[in-house]
């Protein structure tokens, strides 16, 4: 009944005793399945079993092997055979009952599912999110899950949008696996294309998962699927404005990021381009940051052309456009600046803004840093990150009346971990741009308030950052745009008068009236602020001439006072990395700044910062200089000199090693139950616990620590188990003392109640009661062994040590014995390593204590790279050339550094 056609071949379709529903999906399915036509035609009797499920209530049809029902004249008969049956013709009624197996029962399922979805919303939302994961977790049935999917949704597929923007906005999304995210852009695309409302803030979220400063593979790939979304969709793109605009901040900042995968960098910068030359009138919504994204690649040759047009012909790419000061007017939204911030970054970015104390938000700071800026392709995220804490995080009135981490106080924090001068002076323009163009109508005085306070906070303790952030001012108000230079300076004097106008700062005369404000500083105060500080008075005739300069302070880094042996290609100073330290106050270790004219004339042979010429220098950004090399954060060469020495194949200092006790690895409470502290009784019981008090009494504590101290030397205590406790109190409640500012307030005259120290003090003041200029006795040894092992428990007690021995006591001699307490310990080795640690957090005290400590060990400085590499740590290149020229010629040694020339 299927096997012999008739000519031409045809299904034939029987209409009486069939229901015609069922007919009607048959007719169907051999149009959908096969190439043959069907014919309609009657029995006109019961000819076959369809009838009597008719008659039975059951719809039946019956598909027949021609339209005619007495053609085949074999059926039924002894001639019915196989070589009888057409087997081509016999195949397409095997796939009209496939597919009225899968039809039916895709319909029932369909119907099942819809009877579910209708139940409730909440076994609507369930339906859907399964339905949702099925789609991004199993690839093979996506476009089923799919179908099932336009079924049941009863809102427009507004929870299905809601679930996928969940995702797309999930801190942990770079966790996600690959096929997910290439499913979630599928998905996404197929939605387009039936117009679903909501797809557009799925992807605006996506565009802030894509992260800047990273070119791990995961991210690149991301990258490219975002890029051929925005491709394939290009049309639908186009019709929403802000997406236009954010993704072509996103392109233009991802691509600095891929100078290194060529295909990559193409694709966005086509797409950008493509995006501004063809929508640059909703581009314009972006502000003056979009001029700042395009500095950074005007370089590339596709935006090189757009931005002679936006300079030389800004209204071929919009009639309205008036040129790019309109975009230098008009602030920008902070949705932008959000956007090369991913969630993660953000939500940890805000914990500390918002809930860590200034005292103790350093160590989250290390962290943060060597989380997501420890590479050398991150470097481009330090502009962004101060962005967004410029523009975006804006504190609640509580957060700034809370003990909270100021903002100003984390910047200056962060600008330390930036090794390049190129990186260091695009984070300055990051966090004074809205400086230069501030409007008090349409600018917000928080955008300003962290770069007045870090000037104003910083004059006291670090007037050289103060310094250094008013030159880059005076230069830029002057050279970022010499067209507009009068406006930005006007942009600038207004900023700083608002701040004062609306309480930020009292004055800025505290920073003009300052004693260690240089006459050129002054000059440049009223420069950029001639509405707040008058005119630099004219020197007599009789004064000193420059040449004569007055003896530098006690934060002064080396003299270096000639312009004309600075190199052509000085820059920016250079922000060495170091470990933050918990104070409110910004240990920021910049430079003393050159005069604007030095600064100047080392900018017009280098880097120049205006929008012009700044692009067109090569990728690296230096061409006199080599910069550091790639590599781990900790292996990267701030200033040049080389870790090693290459004379000979010796290594360049001898390295401390452990000392013959290693303090061992045991608890407190363990430390407690040694059996040779039986003589303390109570003692060290009672010590620990007033540690741990909740307002512990730190000069209480420090009289117990003197009489543990002098106990312990007086007994056969175990060092081992004395070191675990007193390390203990400075790894658990009590911080470290500001070393620098007590030794200022200390050469002013202040004492008691004007010093504020810590538990290590009381440490060395009694560990310096035993160790004399005489013998080696048994109690100064076990002072010394002690010592050592605190230093092996990460106590700072090295160069603590050795100021208390210069400074305090005035007797070198006890941080040498120190250093004989380490088997093969050398006098140079520890000096490398003590006088390292006192640079990085005390640049101030380590200028004024080093002469004192060349005296007191001349030999150990002679020959020693180590101790020069700290020397020049926080100087910037034009110094570093000087004194490298300065020693050549043989009219410098340490002897002079902080005496006056």
């Amino acid at each position: 009944m299927v096997g012999v056609p008739a000519q031409p071949p045809a299904v034939g379709i029987v209409t009486d005793y069939t229901d015609p529903d069922t007919s009607k999906l048959v007719r169907a399915l051999t149009s959908a399945y096969t190439d043959l036509p069907t014919r309609d035609f009657q029995c006109g009797y019961a000819c076959s079993d369809h009838a009597s499920w008719h008659e039975a209530g059951v719809r039946s049809a019956i598909p027949f092997e021609s339209q005619f029902i007495d053609y085949n004249t074999n059926i039924h008969s002894a001639r019915d055979t196989l070589n009888t049956v057409d087997f081509a013709h016999l195949l397409n009624y095997v796939r009209i009952a496939l597919g009225f197996v899968v039809e039916v029962a895709g319909t029932e399922l369909h119907e099942t599912l819809q009877q579910k979805a209708s139940e409730s919303m909440h076994s609507h939302y369930k339906l859907v999110n399964r339905l949702v994961y099925g789609i991004l977790t199993v690839p093979a049935e996506g476009n089923t899950y799919l179908r099932h999917l336009n079924i049941v949704s009863r809102d427009g597929f507004a929870h299905a949008i809601s679930r996928l923007k969940l995702l797309a906005t999930a801190h942990r999304f770079a966790r996600v696996r690959p096929e997910v995210r290439s499913q979630l852009f599928w998905l996404l695309s197929e939605l387009v294309k039936v117009g679903v409302h909501g797809v557009d803030q799925v992807v605006l979220a996506l565009t802030r998962q894509v992260r800047s400063g990273d070119v791990t593979q995961g991210n690149v790939k991301l990258c490219w699927l975002m890029v051929r979304f925005v491709r394939a969709n290009y049309a639908w793109l186009s019709t929403f404005p802000v997406l236009v605009a954010t993704t072509v901040y996103m392109l233009g900042r991802l691509a600095l990021d891929h100078s290194r995968i060529p295909d990559l960098r193409a694709a966005e910068c086509e797409l950008a381009t493509r995006l501004l030359r063809e929508r640059f009138h909703e581009c314009c919504m972006i502000g003056r940051d979009l001029v700042r994204m395009l500095q950074d690649v005007a370089r590339i040759p596709v935006f090189h052309n757009l931005w002679q047009d936006i300079l030389q012909r800004p209204q071929s790419l919009s009639p309205p456009f008036a040129g790019i000061g309109q975009l230098l007017r008009t602030p920008t939204p902070p949705m932008f600046l959000a956007n090369r911030i991913t969630y993660e970054m953000e939500t940890r970015l805000r914990f500390i803004l918002e809930s860590l104390p200034a005292t103790s938000y350093s160590r989250n700071l290390m962290w943060f840093v060597q989380r997501y800026l420890s590479t050398p392709e991150s470097e481009s995220l330090f502009s962004d990150l101060i962005r967004y804490i410029i523009g975006v995080f804006h504190p609640s009135n509580a957060v700034l009346a809370s003990n909270v981490v100021p903002r100003y106080v984390f910047l200056g924090g962060l600008l330390r971990f930036i090794r390049l001068p190129v990186v260091a002076a695009n984070a300055k323009l990051a966090l004074f741009y809205d400086w230069l163009f501030y409007d008090p109508k349409s600018d917000t005085i928080m955008n300003i308030e962290p770069g007045v306070l870090i000037i104003v906070q910083s004059v006291d303790k670090y007037t050289f950052m103060t310094a250094s952030f008013i030159e880059f001012l005076t230069y830029e108000s002057d050279a970022y745009s010499p067209e507009l230079a009068a406006a930005i300076r006007g942009s600038i004097g207004l900023a700083m008068q608002d701040a004062v106008e609306k309480g930020v700062i009292p004055s800025i005369m505290p920073i003009y009236e300052h004693p260690r404000i240089e006459v050129d500083i002054r000059q440049n105060l009223h420069h950029l602020f001639p509405q707040l500080v008058p005119p630099v008075p004219e020197p007599a005739p009789s004064e000193a001439s420059a040449d004569d300069a007055e003896p530098a302070k006690d934060n002064d880094v080396m003299p270096l006072d000639s312009a004309d042996m600075l190199p052509p290609a000085a820059v920016d100073s250079e922000l060495a990395p170091e470990p933050p330290k918990p104070a409110v106050e910004l240990p920021l270790p910049i430079a003393k700044p050159q005069s604007i004219q030095t600064v100047s004339a080392a900018f017009k042979t280098s880097i120049a910062l205006d929008p012009v010429s700044r692009m067109f220098q090569e990728e690296i950004g230096i061409t006199d200089f080599d910069l550091a090399p790639e590599g781990p954060a900790d292996s990267i060469n701030t200033n040049g000199i080389s870790d090693t020495t290459e004379e000979d194949g010796a290594p360049e200092d001898v390295a401390l090693v452990a000392s013959a006790e290693p303090l061992p690895e045991i608890s407190v409470e363990r430390a407690l139950e040694d059996m040779s502290l039986w003589l303390f009784g109570s003692t060290l019981q009672t010590f620990v616990d007033s540690v741990a008090a909740a307002e512990p009494d730190v000069k209480q504590i420090g009289g117990s620590v003197k009489e543990i101290v002098y106990m312990f030397v007086q007994s056969e205590a175990s060092i081992s188990a004395i070191a675990r406790i007193l390390a203990s109190i400075f790894s658990d409640s009590l911080d470290m003392e500001d070393v620098e500012t007590n030794a200022e307030l200390a050469a002013a005259g202040e004492s008691g109640d004007g010093l504020e120290h810590d538990l290590l003090h009381y440490i060395l003041i009694a560990a310096a009661d035993y160790v004399h200029t005489t013998d080696m006795t048994n109690s100064a040894r076990r002072v010394l062994q002690l010592l050592v092992q605190l230093t092996e428990a990460k106590v700072d007690v090295g160069f603590r040590w050795l100021l208390h021995s210069i400074v305090n006591t005035g007797k070198p001699v006890q941080y040498a014995r120190y250093v004989e307490q380490y088997v093969e310990g050398t006098l140079q080795a520890a000096l490398v390593r003590d006088l390292g640690m006192l640079q990085e957090q005390f640049p101030g005290l380590f200028y004024t204590v080093l002469p004192q400590i060349y005296a007191a060990f001349p030999d150990a400085f002679l020959g020693c790279r180590g101790i020069v590499k700290s020397m020049v740590a926080l100087i910037d290149q034009p110094q570093v050339y000087r004194l490298s020229t300065l020693i050549a010629r043989g009219q410098c040694n340490y002897s002079d550094i902080g005496k006056p020339r």
